[in-house]
């Protein structure tokens, strides 16, 4: 086994997990336990006996993480478990140096872009399928960047277009940084963090139409309205869909008609409900709070009541997540000698 961190006092933190000296049979459970950190694993059986491999070669600049990783064919998959287990709300751009990356989304098939960009959202779902690749991921802390996104709770797997001029310079500046790296002082990344972050920003914020149709334009000013109104009133035991119908002055039938795509109004304004408690839960500063004083902040009567209805999206209680810091979650490597401290980079980017 080897373990590379590279670091020297004053450049850039670096981390590369690999499975070298690992035996063939373990190297498959050695990574599936490793990527638990973000993702759940799956691959085929004569794959994970069959010269299995895989390695994050990761960097952090300031309070953001690069990672180039390579692996062979597998199904990746975030679930609501998992992300309320981690408590991440970060945003990830990946790019594709090799292979490829399908999923479905909006209910039509999706190939990752050709020589272009995908923006995740680690606070949503995620199930999709890869090929052999080598890729790189930005991540970036959600209070870094939100308040520069137009859409900022509207980038889950947002295609970005490699004929597109601002996507062509992230693409260059992504891998250009990864190579410069190992060159670059601990002070240098600090400082190219904020650039960073307005170029992803300038770069998702172009790909979003400013001259929509005039119904498309009317709508999404109407959503954008009531999604601010729900965002106030979360705490609001009586905010339901006839009380948003009755404030906004508009039918039921409109309003499901416009929150069709989240999975109706209910849905997500228990969707929003649910990521508040979760970030609160998660806040060390808050961690002296009773669960009940939880529960009201995000609409509930009764901590029972937000209780069952937490479990239900995540499949842990509010105790879980407060009781166990990010860090518990992650297994220690089964045999000395192998560098994971990428996971705990991915739990503490903005710390």
């Amino acid at each position: 086994m080897t373990s590379t961190s590279d670091n020297t006092p004053g450049s850039v933190p670096r981390a590369l997990f690999n499975l070298h000296g690992i035996n063939n049979r373990e190297k498959f459970a050695v990574w599936r336990e490793s990527i638990a950190c973000i993702f759940e694993v799956e691959a085929e059986k004569s794959v994970q006996n069959d010269n299995f491999h895989a390695e994050v070669d990761a960097h952090m600049f300031g309070p953001l993480m690069l990672a180039r990783t390579h692996t062979i064919s597998q199904r990746w998959d975030r679930s609501p478990f998992l992300i309320g287990r981690d408590g991440m709300d970060h945003y990830m751009i990946q790019l594709y140096e090799s292979g490829n990356m399908a999923w479905e989304h909006g209910g039509q098939h999706h190939i990752f872009p050709v020589d272009g960009l995908l923006v995740f959202d680690l606070a949503q779902g995620i199930d999709l399928q890869t090929t052999e690749f080598t890729n790189l991921s930005l991540i970036i802390p959600r209070d870094l960047m939100e308040d520069q996104l137009k859409y900022p709770d509207d980038q889950h797997l947002r295609i970005l277009s490699g004929r597109q001029p601002l996507v062509k310079m992230l693409r260059d500046f992504m891998l250009s940084l990864k190579r410069n790296a190992p060159e670059m002082t601990f002070v240098q990344a600090q400082e190219l963090s904020p650039a960073t972050i307005g170029l992803v920003a300038a770069c998702i914020n172009s790909s979003v139409s400013d001259h929509p149709d005039q119904r498309a334009g009317t709508q999404m000013a109407q959503l954008t309205i009531l999604r601010r109104l729900i965002e106030d009133n979360l705490s609001n035991v009586e905010l339901s869909v006839g009380w948003l119908a009755r404030r906004a002055g508009m039918s039921r039938t409109k309003l499901y008609e416009l929150f069709e795509s989240f999975g109706g109004v209910a849905n997500y304004v228990r969707d929003r409900r649910m990521r508040k408690a979760l970030l609160i839960l998660t806040d060390e500063g808050m961690r002296h709070r009773p669960l009940l004083d939880v529960a009201m902040d995000v609409g509930y009567a009764n901590d029972t009541s937000f209780g069952r209805a937490f479990r239900a999206r995540f499949g842990l209680s509010p105790g879980d997540v407060r009781g166990t810091r990010p860090e518990s979650f992650l297994s220690t490597a089964p045999e000395d000698g192998i560098d994971r401290r990428y996971e705990n980079w991915l739990h503490h980017l903005s710390l």
